[in-house]
């Protein structure tokens, strides 16, 4: 049985075969928005910043995810990969992934609430964050594909 099946059973993911060249794409993406965060950041804009850096983690996510052969169902997707990033990684990885997790929702508020002020602090902790979980998930897809490698 496959560590991820109930997200099957769930409808939350479907099978669908991704080329290592589209994950790799992907991962390309996450350590751009890491960059831009960083610019961001030195622009006075935390918010901003804050906002790519979940971005960067949640395209790492995904490419996790697609490194499975799964797509998540678009409906609730940023929780899916969340939760889904959480099941692959297991406890080892559960303080990044609640930090993940936790910007999802944050990033949520920004987006649909008022009132919720990031600082520079969360902001520059939230690009450690992204680089770190963008970093780990690399390694986890390098694993799985020692025969390709990233280019990053």
């Amino acid at each position: 049985m496959k560590i991820f099946q109930e997200f099957l059973d769930k409808g939350f993911v479907k099978e669908e075969k991704i080329e290592f060249a589209q994950i790799e794409k992907v991962i390309k993406k996450a350590h751009r928005s890491v960059k831009s965060a960083k610019v961001l950041l030195e622009d006075n804009d935390s918010e901003g910043s804050y906002q790519l850096s979940y971005e960067a983690m949640l395209l790492a996510g995904r490419a996790l995810v697609f490194s499975y052969n799964c797509r998540p169902r678009t409906a609730g997707s940023h929780k899916i990969v969340v939760e889904f990033s959480e099941k692959i990684l297991g406890e080892k990885y559960f303080v990044i992934v609640s930090k993940f997790d936790r910007m999802r929702k944050n990033r949520h508020y920004l987006i649909y609430g008022s009132g919720l002020a990031i600082s520079e602090t969360e902001a520059k902790n939230a690009i450690d964050s992204a680089k770190k979980f963008v970093s780990e998930v690399e390694k986890i897809i390098q694993k799985k594909n020692p025969q390709k490698k990233l280019k990053i």
